[in-house]
């Protein structure tokens, strides 16, 4: 919970974030990772979610609901990022 508090915190969404979708607790959908981070050009940024399990299946949101621990929970980053 401490590392999706330090997002919400510093506003930080860099790609190879993981993130599971809260749908009730302690239930969560799929993995989804942050493939692109979409900040100029656009009044509010917003990130390019991959799905981990199957990579066709992606989807944008914003960085502000992704963030939000209510919505999503932080996982952790790939290990393909190097972190």
């Amino acid at each position: 919970m401490a590392r999706t508090s330090t997002i919400l915190k510093q506003g930080r969404v860099e790609c190879g974030q993981r993130f599971a979708q809260r749908v009730g607790f302690p239930t969560r959908t799929a993995v989804w990772e942050v493939g692109f981070v979409q900040s100029d050009a656009v009044p509010v940024p917003h990130a390019r979610l991959v799905n981990v399990e199957d990579p066709l299946r992606t989807k944008t949101i914003s960085c502000m609901t992704l963030a939000n621990p209510a919505f999503y929970e932080f996982l952790g980053v790939s290990q393909a990022q190097g972190a």
